[in-house]
């Protein structure tokens, strides 16, 4: 490989190295989501991310995840743990 070249690609791969834009996460059910079954994602118009599961309804507001489940004789609670759908509602 030729001098330049050889130094084109070595200052490629060092750029490529310390360039990073953002930095990865990924989100499970141990300890962040509720099941890792997700059957939506939804982006509120307050800017909250809102991911449907198989147990449980769950709302990320950028830092960190709450969960809404079912609770027996609560009728404020969810009807069912298995969250299909997100909907937001104007008020």
């Amino acid at each position: 490989m030729k001098p330049r070249r050889l130094f084109i690609v070595t200052l490629s791969i060092i750029l490529a190295l310390c360039s990073a834009a953002q930095e990865m996460k990924i989100f499970s059910s141990d300890g962040y989501l509720s099941s890792c079954l997700v059957n939506r994602i939804y982006q509120d118009s307050k800017g909250f991310i809102w991911i449907a599961t198989e147990y449980g309804l769950n709302r990320f507001d950028g830092t960190r995840f709450v969960t809404y489940k079912n609770v027996p004789g609560d009728s404020t609670s969810l009807c069912d743990n298995y969250v299909r759908e997100i909907l937001e509602r104007r008020d």
